[in-house]
């Protein structure tokens, strides 16, 4: 099985569907599978660091790293950059569908406290 395919088997259906997840794909890095990238709907934050009413499209990377833990990135392009929304290492199988659907939040913080 893949890198990317079994992410997908370890994080459960529902949280990519909260998530709005779509455009799949695997994440290479010199020919060979890393990990997996899909883009989804997640609500940023304004310049006054509150929550924005509409969700904006964010590229979601979760990478396989050299401990055999994930890294996951959640990055969104803003006036011609990449923004950072959220980022993690050394995340494991267990924690990563948690990890995932915490993104999906309204509060005042980037990942929903009560999902952790």
């Amino acid at each position: 099985m893949t890198v990317a395919g079994t992410i997908r088997q370890q994080v459960e259906i529902g949280i990519f569907m909260s998530l709005g997840a779509h455009e799949f794909a695997a994440l290479t890095s010199e020919g060979r599978e890393i990990g997996l990238t899909f883009k989804a709907r997640i609500l940023p934050f304004t310049k006054a660091g509150k929550r924005s009413p509409r969700p904006r499209i964010m590229r979601v990377t979760v990478e396989l790293n050299h401990l055999d833990y994930y890294d996951v990135r959640v990055l969104y392009a803003a006036r011609g950059q990449f923004i950072a929304h959220y980022e993690s290492s050394s995340i494991d199988a267990e924690q990563l569908s948690r990890i995932l659907l915490a993104l999906d939040y309204d509060g005042q913080e980037v990942l929903n406290t009560r999902v952790l």
